[in-house]
C-alpha cells in the first residue's frame, strides 16, 4: 500500500514537473530555450524507469527515486531564482509561476515524508523477521 502511495505521489511531481517545465518556456516568463522536448523526456525517463523497476519489488529503486526527487527539487529552486531575478515578465505571471513552484516543492516533501515512513516501515519488519530466525 505505502509503495502504491509512492509510485502515484511520484507521477504527481512528475506532472508538476512538466507542467512548471512548460510554463518556464512560455514566452510570457520570458526564458526562451529549445531544449522543451528534451527536457521532458528525459524527466519521463527518469522518473519512469524506477517506477517501472517497482513491479519486480526492487527496494533499491524507491532510494533512486528520492535522489532523482532530490535534484528536481534543487530544480525548482531554479526555477523560483530564474522567475524572480532574471525574468523581465509580468508580475501575475511571476506569481503564478512561484505558486507552482511552491506546490511542487509541498509535493516533493510529502513524498519524502512518505519516503521516510516507508524505509522505517521496511526497516522494522526487516528487524523484526531476523529476530524471529534468530530465537
Amino acid at each position: 500500500m505505502q509503495t502504491i502511495k509512492m509510485i502515484v505521489w511520484s507521477l504527481i511531481s512528475l506532472l508538476m514537473f512538466l507542467v512548471l517545465n512548460y510554463i518556464m518556456h512560455l514566452p510570457a516568463i520570458g526564458m526562451q530555450s529549445s531544449d522543451l522536448m528534451r527536457t521532458n523526456l528525459m524527466a519521463i525517463g527518469l522518473f519512469g524507469i524506477p517506477l517501472l523497476l517497482t513491479v519486480f519489488r526492487l527496494r533499491v529503486v524507491f532510494y533512486f527515486l528520492a535522489l532523482i526527487q532530490l535534484i528536481y527539487t534543487v530544480g525548482y529552486f531554479s526555477a523560483a531564482y530564474q522567475v524572480t531575478m532574471l525574468s523581465h515578465a509580468h508580475v501575475l505571471s511571476k506569481i503564478a509561476v512561484m505558486v507552482v513552484v511552491i506546490i511542487a516543492l509541498l509535493i516533493n516533501v510529502y513524498w519524502f515524508m512518505l519516503a521516510w515512513k516507508f524505509r522505517k516501515a521496511t526497516t522494522k519488519a526487516r528487524t523484526e523477521r531476523y529476530m524471529k530466525y534468530r530465537k
